[in-house]
């Protein structure tokens, strides 16, 4: 039997950055590569040419359609994939495509699309679009924007088969950087206004201008859209029903219509009980309108459910991780605290590289007097399959100033035969330490470090100064830290507790507001009061920029200032980092206050206090580190 060839169709204009990696994915997969140029200005054409596509010229009409037929008429394979130049070809599906096309024995095959939004590192959504399909004359696609080729399918036989595979295909398109620099948004909502006033009686047309409307955050707009969409279809047959209805409950959520809200979505489940993201989204509509027990009952279900079918579009992580984690968030205000911890391990069993559920473990165990408990946890609940897995969980206690846990895991890795690696160990240790204000424990730490004269002894010896000079000591070094503390009339230091025992195993140095938040947390932990006040007096002059360069010693006048390089007014590393000094000093505050929650709660005789669960719930609710990206 003759094996069937398969034909990549590509429409591209100015993608010379994303191309190469798009043509890069399908290496083996495809046998022919058709680029319709619609005006490229950059290497575009050159890129795909050096790849073997052939490239065709066209002159761009504002019509998605018509560029991908362009393409169609140069085709010669059995099949046609078609992907936009800002997505790849998963490897896994590089190695079954082929299979797919020779025992499918359908018109047409669904690949799920992993669309990464934001910074691509939040997650996406998961949505089935059928991007394979038998190529035949009459197979061309239709719309000017959002093209369709299913209608054309079905219209030549309406006796059409269709099969949704596991297929991936990732999308990059729609990641903020991306958007912004190609205005997409802009395009896309001219195109489809002009398809509206065209034709006015396709509802698929309001229902993309919609998701645009919805992208930018214009929720009354893009609700009035999917209503138009909504009142023009057949919810029974229309493929893209069941996201129609989803983007309304988030207009509306978006919106605080919670009530209305949950009522579209009791609707919508009575058409489609499966789709596990209305159920979900169900347990946050109850939870915001108060109804606890309700929202409680329909986030398990969500979890019992699972992932919805592969027919539905999806976000990343419901049914499982996201879930799991807005459970834990539910019960964590519900102050069923055993029961978050519970739902917290499950998101992260869930995905192991999920960090905010680990963040609220520990704040939760710490604040509720079960930080000791931390290592065994880790240990039996999580797999530390290798050295970065343990350093970055280590990072994250260590900003959830669960120093003693850290400690005690840190103590199972200072066996490793590496001598690099010990001495990294070994400074890290040293950091725990000294945010614990154990400052001759972090001396014998550093030492031993400094002495070897490796690629941490300058670090180390930097350190040896600054705690030197903590303790009232004289000093006498090159750390431009130390030396602007020593100059300065106060202590002073601030708190940056962006740091972690990672980022120190690792080999990065703490400078900067960096060092004087491990300083500024030292104090709070050893009771240095006075000290913490100078370290908090002198952040609030340096943010004001009442301090000068090391090197000077006068005062020198606005105007003067004016004409210095940034670089010379710099008290030490970082100096001008308003952002990071302002973090410090907010992040220090709440470390003193939160330590006088902690002296509080512990009563006479060891007992708890009676205002105890008030106490815990402030706590809680102190600004912190969470794990999420800024």
């Amino acid at each position: 039997m003759r094996a069937e060839r398969i034909s990549l169709c590509m429409i591209v204009k100015d993608e010379e950055e994303l191309l190469p990696h798009c043509l890069a994915s399908v290496q083996g997969a495809v046998d022919e590569v058709i680029v319709v140029d619609t005006g490229s200005t950059d290497r575009s054409a050159e890129i795909a040419q050096q790849h073997g596509a052939v490239v065709v010229r066209f002159e761009w009409c504002d019509d998605f359609a018509a560029a991908r037929n362009a393409g169609l008429e140069r085709a010669s394979g059995d099949w046609i994939l078609f992907l936009d130049a800002d997505e790849a070809l998963d490897a896994t599906a590089r190695e079954q495509i082929r299979s797919w096309t020779t025992v499918s024995g359908c018109d047409g095959l669904f690949l799920n699309i992993h669309n990464y939004t934001g910074t691509g590192q939040q997650g996406g959504t998961v949505n089935p679009v059928l991007r394979l399909f038998r190529n035949a004359p009459e197979h061309r696609f239709q719309g000017r924007i959002h093209e369709q080729i299913a209608a054309a399918i079905c219209r030549g036989n309406p006796d059409a088969v269709f099969h949704v595979t596991d297929m991936v295909i990732h999308h990059y398109g729609y990641q903020t950087a991306i958007v912004e620099r190609k205005d997409k948004v802009n395009r896309n909502v001219r195109l489809l206004q002009q398809a509206v006033e065209e034709e006015p009686d396709q509802p698929f047309h309001y229902y993309n201008l919609g998701v645009e409307y919805l992208r930018v955050g214009e929720a009354e707009r893009a609700l009035e859209m999917f209503g138009v969409a909504r009142m023009g279809i057949d919810p029974t047959v229309t493929s893209y029903a069941h996201l129609l209805f989803k983007y309304e409950v988030r207009c509306l959520q978006h919106l605080n219509r919670w009530q209305e809200a949950l009522d579209r979505i009791d609707a919508a489940l009575e058409l489609f009980p499966e789709y596990t993201d209305l159920m979900h989204h169900r347990g946050m509509c109850a939870d915001a309108l108060g109804d606890a027990d309700r929202a409680e009952l329909s986030l398990r279900e969500a979890v019992r459910m699972g992932p919805p079918p592969a027919i539905y579009h999806t976000e990343e992580g419901i049914g499982t991780y996201q879930t799991w984690y807005t459970l834990g968030r539910l019960l964590e205000g519900r102050a069923d605290l055993e029961g978050a911890v519970d739902a917290y391990v499950e998101a992260v069993r869930a995905k192991s590289s999920l960090l905010p559920p680990l963040y609220r473990i520990f704040r939760i165990m710490r604040v509720s007097g079960q930080e000791h408990q931390i290592p065994e946890l880790v240990t039996e609940r999580f797999a530390l399959g290798s050295k970065e897995a343990t350093h970055k969980v280590l990072g994250i206690l260590e900003q959830s100033r669960c120093y003693d846990a850290a400690l005690e895991l840190l103590s199972a890795l200072s066996s490793q035969p590496s001598g690099e690696m010990r001495e990294r160990l070994s400074v890290a240790e040293a950091m725990l330490q000294i945010q614990r204000g154990r400052w001759n424990k972090a001396r014998l730490k550093l030492e031993p470090v400094k002495r070897k004269k490796g690629l941490l002894a300058v670090p180390s010896a930097q350190w040896l100064e600054r705690l030197e000079w903590i303790e009232g000591k004289e000093v006498s070094g090159d750390d431009p830290l130390t030396l602007w503390l020593k100059r300065s009339s106060q202590l002073g230091e601030g708190t940056n507790e962006e740091s972690s025992v990672s980022g120190t195993v690792a080999g990065a140095e703490y400078d900067g507001w960096q060092a004087l938040g491990l300083m500024m947390e030292g104090c709070v932990q050893s009771g240095q009061w006075k000290e913490l006040h100078s370290l908090i007096q002198m952040c609030r002059q340096q943010l004001a920029g009442d301090d000068l360069s090391v090197g000077e010693s006068v005062r020198v006048g606005e105007k003067e200032k004016e004409n210095l390089n940034v670089n010379e007014i710099e008290s030490f590393p970082g100096a001008s980092d308003s952002r990071a000094g302002t973090s410090s000093l907010v992040k220090g505050l709440v470390s003193a206050a939160d330590h006088h929650l902690e002296v509080f709660a512990q009563h006479t005789n060891g007992n708890r206090h009676r205002c105890w669960p008030v106490v815990q719930h402030i706590r809680l609710e102190l600004p912190g580190a969470d794990g999420f990206e800024s």
